[in-house]
């Protein structure tokens, strides 16, 4: 198979998705490296095609109706983190992603895709596998998310039990 078909399969593949696939899984298909995969997923994000690498793998970005959007900033010790994702999903809300910005290397972004508390364990797990750590650990706990809600009185709660908490920045 040439690489451009290769590509277009992706494409395809990731299209039909109905949950991220993982690098490995499309490097077993086409018999390719696990690498020539994440090559081919960079080029075809410079063809235009938004795909998210999540914690659970690639995922296509498919146009919603997504409700009410918001960033919130966020300040918390790491171990804090399980609960301030399953304070958002049990309120309704879905994270899209974590932002720093860091003092040397300006915004790094990750994206997430949370949405049930089992996602919020897969994520946690994944963290305490991998020698990487939170991206909020280098900006002393400081760290942005993009959440979606349902509607603005779901979003509201979210930012209020929050705020209770003590995670938001403000």
């Amino acid at each position: 198979m040439e690489a451009a078909q290769r590509r277009e399969a992706i494409r395809q593949k990731l299209a039909e998705a109905q949950e991220a696939v993982v690098a490995r899984e499309l490097a077993e298909s086409f018999d390719v490296s696990r690498q020539i995969i994440v090559g081919d997923i960079a080029l075809l994000r410079a063809a235009g095609l938004d795909i998210l690498s999540t914690p659970k793998g690639y995922l296509l970005k498919k146009q919603s109706e997504e409700g009410v959007r918001r960033s919130i900033v966020s300040q918390h010790l790491p171990e804090e983190t399980h609960d301030e994702l399953y304070t958002i999903v049990d309120l309704g809300g879905e994270i899209l992603d974590v932002t720093v910005e860091h003092p040397i290397y300006g915004l790094i972004k990750g994206d997430l895709n949370i949405s049930s508390r089992l996602e919020v364990d897969e994520f946690i797990e994944k963290i305490g596998k991998n020698p990487s750590a939170l991206l909020s650990t280098l900006t002393d706990g400081l760290h942005m998310h993009t959440l979606i809600a349902k509607d603005e009185l779901r979003m509201t709660t979210i930012q209020e039990a929050l705020r209770k908490k003590g995670y938001l920045y403000e």
